[in-house]
């Protein structure tokens, strides 16, 4: 089974939490914050074996933060566009992506991506 790991570099705050776009966010920066987390995926990934889904994946997201889980949904939304737009998968539709999950960890000051082939 195909399996790419890689882990961005990004202190989470409370200004990535999904609480922050529910209370109203500009979207200027929004965008800025999606291009930054873009460009931190792209970093990541420059010194791994880039591997491209073509069939169905499933993201797994390990977060280092104080965040509640779920808060997280904003970013780990960011990450699998850029991972998309990157041409690492296919798509970001139900069609493409069969499963997320988000975790905690605290070994890595930042997130743990994990794209697998969906079984």
């Amino acid at each position: 089974m195909n399996e790419l790991v890689f882990r961005v570099p990004l202190k989470i705050t409370s200004d990535l939490s999904l609480n922050k776009i529910y209370s109203g966010i500009f979207w200027a920066k929004r965008k800025k914050q999606k291009d930054d987390i873009k460009t931190l995926v792209k970093i990541a990934l420059k010194n791994e074996k880039i591997i491209k889904f073509n069939n169905p994946v499933e993201i797994e997201m390990l977060f280092n933060s104080r965040l509640d889980v779920s808060n997280h949904a904003y970013v780990f939304k960011m990450i699998e566009d850029a991972i998309k737009e990157l041409g690492i998968i296919k798509d970001d539709t139900d069609k493409y992506v069969k499963k997320c999950t988000m975790l905690k960890q605290r070994v890595f000051d930042g997130i743990v991506v994990c794209i697998m082939e969906y079984e």
